[in-house]
Order: structure tokens, then C-alpha cells, then sequence
């Protein structure tokens, strides 16, 4: 008697197969993760193009929207909470301090200056090695008499 067609264990041992070789390659092709940090960062820009705008309001109101933060006394504005939030051309300027009060940003997020021209928001590394490696982060620039601040994500790979 001949037999045509697959046993069952052989149709077994190849899904088995096909299984293993979808878990350990479809990651590679599928990278959500960097997907999800770049959208979190773009959430991220939102939240400080409102604050930005919500400050720049607060600051006409004040009348010193065309201060710099070099004028002596320095532009400022009260919050809420009656922090005061210094001001550059009437948005935040480049400030840890400032940026952590208008943000609730959590501990997965780390706010850095490069020598106080920009502002960098970058997902938590785990090492010292992720620090170094990754492109995810939002970059705010200050403004200027004659434009307004710049934000911008550089996406996670």
C-alpha cells in the first residue's frame, strides 16, 4: 500500500520549525519598540510647542516678550504653582529647571543642555553604552527677536 501526502509528525516537526524561525526573525523585522519611543517623543515636542505657546501668551501679557534673558533684570513670568519661569523672547529659555516645571515628564526621561544652546530630552538609557548609541531625542533650541523656538525629534532606530 503506498501512502501519499505528509504523516503527522511531519507536519508537526515543520510547524514546530517555522515557529522557531518566526520568533527569533520576526523582531528583526519588526521593531515596535523604536516605533513606540519615537511616538512618545513626538508627545513630547506637542506637550512643549503648548507650554511654549501658553507661556508666549503669558509673557505679552507681561509685556516682555521682546526681552532676551541677557536684559538685566531677566524676562520672567509666574506659573500657578507661583514658580517663576525665566524667559527668552517670551518662550522658556534653555533651562533644566524651567523645562522640568512646565513638563511632567517621568524617570524614564532625561533633560540635558548642550552648553545651554539646546535643550535635549532623551529616553533613560539603561548603560552608558545606550547613551552614546541613540539617536531618540528632542532638541529645543531658544528663540530668537526674530523667530520662535525649534523643536525637533530625531526618530529611534
Amino acid at each position: 500500500m503506498k501512502s501519499k501526502g505528509f504523516t503527522l509528525i511531519e507536519l508537526v516537526v515543520v510547524i514546530v520549525i517555522l515557529g522557531i524561525l518566526a520568533a527569533t526573525v520576526a523582531p528583526k523585522f519588526i521593531n515596535l519598540q523604536a516605533e513606540a519611543r519615537t511616538s512618545t517623543l513626538e508627545g513630547i515636542k506637542a506637550s512643549m510647542e503648548s507650554a511654549g505657546a501658553m507661556v508666549y501668551g503669558k509673557s505679552i501679557v507681561a509685556g516682555n516678550q521682546n526681552l532676551s534673558e541677557t536684559n538685566t533684570p531677566a524676562p520672567t513670568i509666574t506659573l500657578n504653582d507661583e514658580t517663576e519661569l525665566g524667559l527668552n523672547y517670551g518662550y522658556p529659555r534653555v533651562n533644566i529647571i524651567d523645562w522640568g516645571n512646565l513638563l511632567d515628564l517621568n524617570d524614564d526621561f532625561l533633560i540635558i543642555t548642550n552648553d545651554d544652546t539646546q535643550l535635549v530630552i532623551l529616553p533613560f538609557p539603561k548603560t552608558l553604552e545606550e547613551l552614546t548609541q541613540t539617536d531618540c531625542r528632542v532638541l529645543y533650541s531658544p528663540a530668537n527677536l526674530n523667530n520662535k523656538p525649534t523643536i525637533e525629534v530625531i526618530p529611534c532606530v
